[in-house]
């Protein structure tokens, strides 16, 4: 599959590159700076992907790389969301950007394209209520805009996915490790974080369901390498079970 790739010099962007090529994807990467991630990137790997400079708020331009390149997919790892409520980041401005982008490409070439897109926990469902998890922990509010983003799209516009992780960090710093290195592969759940340890602290009046929200939070920690893994291995089986889903993450070993 030949898969757009925005924000590849970012954190799981640069783990995407290895990632795809490793599940045999074809790698566009879209990125501002062509020197900065000629820089980041082993040659043996830049030499693989083809590299497109552009704009990530520029809609227009997102959609003529799709299509001029005849890309079947798109991931986009560009932005940063806001950590605090009142904060504002760069990502809902770009997110607006590539959805518009991908849903005129595949309007214009008549084909409903794939889009993989990067969430929060928060955007999840604390399991049994219905109650965003946000709510209990109101950090990185700007992924929730996103996902209502996607969600009000018409039917049959984007076949797309959120990952939603707690928080990633760095296997390793080696970017030319393929998935083939990882220790430990993912357990998913469409709208939940998979696995949840409950808890009766839960009916503590006002404060309950945060407690146990925060006694769960270390668990949902994966790596940026894991996350990559996971994007990259479900365009390659194109089983499209995450389709129209915000996906919540745990690593299989987690207890």
């Amino acid at each position: 599959m030949k898969v757009l790739l925005l924000g590849a010099t970012g954190n799981i962007g640069s783990r995407l590159i290895p990632a795809l090529l490793a599940h045999h994807h074809s790698v566009v990467a879209y990125v501002r700076s062509p020197s900065k991630l000629q820089s980041l990137l082993p040659a043996t790997l830049h030499e693989q992907i083809l590299v497109v400079q552009g704009d990530a708020t520029d809609s227009a331009a997102i959609k003529r790389a799709i299509l001029e390149h005849r890309c079947e997919a798109v991931v986009s790892a560009a932005g940063v969301a806001a950590l605090a409520p009142w904060s504002h980041g760069d990502l809902p401005v770009i997110f607006k950007a590539v959805v518009e982008g991908v849903r005129a490409a595949g309007a214009e070439g008549g084909k409903m394209l794939r889009l993989w897109v990067m969430g929060g926990q928060g955007v999840l469902k604390y399991p049994g209520t219905g109650v965003a998890l946000s709510k209990y922990f109101p950090i990185f509010l700007e992924h929730n805009a996103n996902l209502a983003l996607l969600t009000s799209l018409p039917p049959n516009t984007i076949a797309w996915s959120m990952l939603c992780p707690n928080w990633m960090v760095a296997e390793s710093r080696d970017l030319s490790l393929t998935s083939a290195t990882l220790r430990e592969p993912l357990d998913a759940e469409a709208g939940v974080p998979p696995r949840w340890n409950d808890s009766g602290l839960k009916h503590v009046p006002l404060v309950g369901k945060t407690l146990v929200a925060a006694m769960n939070a270390r668990r949902y920690r994966i790596t940026l390498e894991q996350g990559a893994e996971f994007v990259a291995g479900d365009l390659e089986n194109g089983r499209g079970e995450w389709e129209g889903k915000a996906v919540g993450v745990i690593g299989k070993g987690v207890k």
